[in-house]
């Protein structure tokens, strides 16, 4: 009768430590994968200085929101990457004035998030190559630096690690990244919007700079808040002459809360598939093959006295 149990619990232990490296490499892997039929749409708000160029005037503290919607690209995507395009608009939220629009284009791996160059990637319908991380980071992301792409000034900026800390409940990781100054275009503008003397127009710099911050839901890699400090300027000979855009757009109530509630399925399931079940399995089967082998040496040596 003990061999039998000792035989039977073998069995059990031998499919527990199989099924460890299982849960952690296929069946948790089967889920660590960004969705082929993704949509979003995010509203970050905040007051902000722009140009206002029908009026030819500047518009201090604006109430400004900027609406973006994501959505992949299902005939374009594969098993491995997903195509995402992106618009969005900013818009001056009591006058509805349109302050600007972009629009970008890109694959990215499904588990890292990191751009893949394929799929006519491309910003504001400019073939443009892209690489280091895309929208989003890896699943399980690690408390260190990322390079990121920055769509403005069209190069990677790292994405500096700052530290944990708690959005509405949720840990997050903090990630900071600074673009500086950066000259992105020329751009005319008359010389008394400039505040300068003389007639006619000026031609100077658009310069562009902004502090980027994420925080990170580190099992998803997914963003559940943003804050973006723009700060895009006319520069002659040296001098600031016009704010085009500057001040401070970070997700709304609503975008946060959704943000958070999106990934609450990969903050209950993943842990459990990653590590804490296969744990489990692999103690267990450890356990159950322990007790057999007591069995079948308890069992060899009542056998000998009888």
């Amino acid at each position: 009768m003990r061999r039998t149990v000792a035989v039977v619990l073998i069995a059990l232990g031998v499919f527990c430590l199989v099924s460890a490296p299982m849960m952690r490499t296929w069946m948790s892997g089967s889920l660590m994968k960004t969705p082929l039929d993704y949509y979003n749409a995010t509203v970050n708000t905040g007051e902000v200085t722009y140009f206002n160029i029908e009026d030819l005037e500047q518009v201090e503290d604006a109430n400004v929101e900027a609406h973006s919607t994501l959505r992949a690209d299902v005939a374009s995507s594969t098993d491995d990457v997903v195509v995402w395009d992106q618009f969005t608009w900013i818009k001056d939220a009591d006058t509805d004035f349109g302050i600007s629009s972009t629009s970008r284009r890109a694959g990215h791996d499904r588990v890292t998030g990191e751009a893949v160059d394929c799929c006519d990637a491309m910003i504001n319908e400019e073939s443009v190559a892209q690489s280091g991380q895309a929208w989003k980071f890896p699943f399980m992301t690690e408390q260190r630096d990322y390079d990121f792409f920055e769509t403005t000034v069209q190069e990677v900026v790292p994405m500096k690690f700052e530290g944990v800390e708690e959005i509405d409940g949720v840990e997050a990781y903090k990630f900071v990244q600074t673009v500086e100054p950066t000259v992105i275009d020329e751009r005319e503008v008359p010389r008394s919007v400039a505040g300068l003397d003389g007639e006619g127009d000026v031609v100077g710099d658009e310069t562009f700079s902004m502090v980027r911050t994420y925080w990170i839901e580190p099992i998803s890699g997914t963003p559940i808040n943003i804050s973006e400090d723009h700060h895009r300027v006319v520069v002659v000979d040296g001098e600031e002459v016009l704010t085009l855009l500057s001040g401070e757009l970070s997700f709304d109530d609503a975008t946060r809360a959704a943000s958070i509630e999106n990934t609450e399925q990969a903050r209950k399931v993943l842990p459990l598939l990653h590590s804490t079940l296969p744990v489990a399995a692999l103690i267990a089967g450890a356990g159950l093959i322990g007790i057999a082998v007591i069995l079948f040496v308890t069992g060899r040596g009542t056998a000998r006295r009888g």
